[in-house]
């Protein structure tokens, strides 16, 4: 049960396919196999942030993008840091999240 679990999910190359040049008019692809778990996680009364490194400026486009794909959401935040690489001791893949959804670690 994820009642009340606040998950944190990544925009592009996490609900997307791949990492886009937006600044060039790219348009991203869902990936639905995680899109379906935040449903799940979303619909089991779980809490949804989308958190992407895109500035702020991009925010209106990767909401659109959201409502369009069907993916259901509580907020979403901008600016999180333009890292090459994130270490967190809560991240879990994309692909280890479609298929097992929220997990404890």
């Amino acid at each position: 049960m994820t009642h009340g679990k606040l998950l944190c999910v990544d925009f592009d190359n996490t609900l997307t396919q791949d990492n886009v040049q937006y600044w060039n008019d790219e348009r991203p692809q869902p990936d639905e196999a995680v899109i379906q778990a935040v449903r799940e996680h979303y619909y089991d009364y779980g809490l949804v942030v989308v958190w992407t490194a895109r500035p702020w400026s991009e925010a209106n486009q990767v909401a659109s993008h959201l409502v369009e794909w069907e993916v259901p959401y509580h907020g979403i935040r901008c600016n999180k840091g333009s890292g090459d690489l994130y270490v967190d001791d809560k991240a879990i893949s994309p692909e280890r999240f479609s298929t097992e959804g929220f997990v404890e670690l």
